[in-house]
């Protein structure tokens, strides 16, 4: 006797998956803060400034930022960019304004 012909015995149930849980996700390639950071930074975002707009990347008004509050007296902000240049060490670029601060103690020499 046969039970291939009676749909009583069925290895499946009518209406019920065979996979409830259904094939399971690729894992997600896992990502470093540094390159979250990096992405981030390179966003660019426009900006007014003196009533113009500015296209610049988050990092560049980010650091810009930090400048603008160091040069209104934050003590907060000079240490960040203290901070800044040394992590991020480097040559000036050909054409770029660099500006020495000397004590008045240096200029009498």
């Amino acid at each position: 006797m046969s039970t291939r012909g009676n749909s009583n015995n069925t290895q499946f149930q009518k209406g019920r998956s065979g996979n409830p849980k259904g094939r399971p996700k690729k894992s997600k390639r896992p990502m470093s803060v540094g390159f979250l950071f990096r992405k981030v930074a390179q966003q660019e975002i426009r900006l007014e400034i003196d009533g113009r707009i500015v296209t610049m990347s988050l990092w560049d008004a980010f650091v810009s930022q930090i400048y603008t509050m160091a040069l209104n007296k934050r003590t907060d902000a000079v240490r960040l960019l203290h901070q800044l240049r040394r992590q991020f060490p480097g040559d000036p670029l050909p054409g770029d304004k660099i500006t020495i601060g000397i004590s008045e103690a240096d200029a009498k020499l």
